[in-house]
């Protein structure tokens, strides 16, 4: 099971997380082997206003930002240069969707047990 957790600069926009869904369920599938049933996608819009960076509010700058945490079940078996090349290739992506990131975007990978986690079942049975 594959999450990603984003926070983009800009107003909230239909069409970007439609296209934010359609790149990272293509980039899950080639570098982390996840299945689209179980990913989980969150895209929260944060306008420029209220996004500091090198001491200047992100809408005093020419720049987008990106900041997002991937998170990991650890049956989801990736290497070190999985993980660099989803980082470069998902940078390379979002820098043509939102235009110029900023230097100041980020993106983190955490890996958890997958024993960690419970899923919403429709077969769990009421007490």
């Amino acid at each position: 099971m594959t999450t990603f957790n984003i926070k983009i600069s800009g107003k909230e926009s239909h069409k970007t997380t439609s296209s934010i869904a359609k790149i990272l369920r293509a980039l899950d599938a080639r570098y982390f082997k996840g299945d689209s049933e179980s990913s989980l996608i969150l895209v929260e819009y944060i306008d420029r206003g209220n996004w500091v960076t090198h001491n200047t509010l992100l809408s005093d700058q020419s720049s987008s930002c990106l900041l997002m945490s991937v998170f990991l079940a650890d049956s989801n078996t990736i290497n070190e240069t999985d993980k660099t090349e989803f980082i470069k290739e998902t940078f390379l992506q979002f820098n043509h969707l939102l235009g110029d990131l900023h230097k100041n975007s980020y993106i983190t990978i955490q890996q958890y047990n997958a024993s960690s986690y419970g899923k919403n079942s429709k077969q769990i049975q009421q007490f």
